[in-house]
């Protein structure tokens, strides 16, 4: 597993306002974080692309064979869950899908002031 990779994921029991249960993630720390430590930290996925107008996510393409429907990632709801949780790899994302997702997460830990709300 690698930093910029979607994995089939076990999120766990329904939570109020979070995602949960089985869903694509993409994996976000560093390689060598995630060789030493046994969590891994994630973004998760939704299918809901109304949130994709949201400041802090960043729009994921379905592929072939890989992932069924476009996609939004939640960089805003990014979380440490255990490596034994990721089952099944998807597929790395695109160089353009990376870019966007470093404007997400910059965007929801404060480093880049977001927009009120995307077109």
């Amino acid at each position: 597993m690698k930093r910029g990779e979607l994995w089939w994921a076990d999120l766990g029991a329904y939570r109020p306002q979070e995602q949960t249960g089985r869903r694509p993630v993409i994996v976000w720390q560093s390689d060598t974080l995630t060789r030493l430590l046994q969590s891994v930290l994630v973004v998760p996925l939704t299918t809901n692309l109304d949130r994709a107008k949201l400041a802090g996510t960043a729009l994921i393409a379905a592929s072939d064979g890989a992932l069924a429907a476009d996609s939004v990632a939640l960089a805003f709801q990014m979380r440490a869950i255990p490596k034994a949780s990721l089952t099944t790899r998807i597929r790395a994302l695109t160089v353009e899908e990376l870019a966007e997702l470093d404007l997400a997460t910059d965007e929801a830990v404060g480093r880049v002031e977001p927009e009120v709300e995307r077109e």
